[in-house]
């Protein structure tokens, strides 16, 4: 999966806005980072993107993941210095 120009982005953002499916993936991206720490190396409208265009998941799309950020997280919880 590549990455979408800006203009691909934003037409995408605004069909998705007019249907009412944004609020949707938005609460997906939520859930993402609360309940499984995910964190994205992209901004949110861009993932969005790629995941309704790819008609698939953010979750799914391991290879946008900040796995640094990703562990930071899991290691301020464990109480890991």
């Amino acid at each position: 999966m590549e990455r979408l120009k800006e203009d691909e982005v934003k037409k995408i953002i605004d069909e998705l806005k007019q249907t009412g499916k944004y609020k949707e993936y938005q609460e997906m991206l939520l859930d993402d980072f609360e309940e499984h720490h995910v964190v994205y190396k992209i901004e949110a409208d861009e993932l969005i993107a790629i995941a309704h265009k790819n008609n698939t998941i953010p979750y799914k799309l391991i290879e946008f993941y900040d796995w640094q950020q990703m562990n930071y997280l899991i290691e301020e919880e464990d109480g890991i210095e």
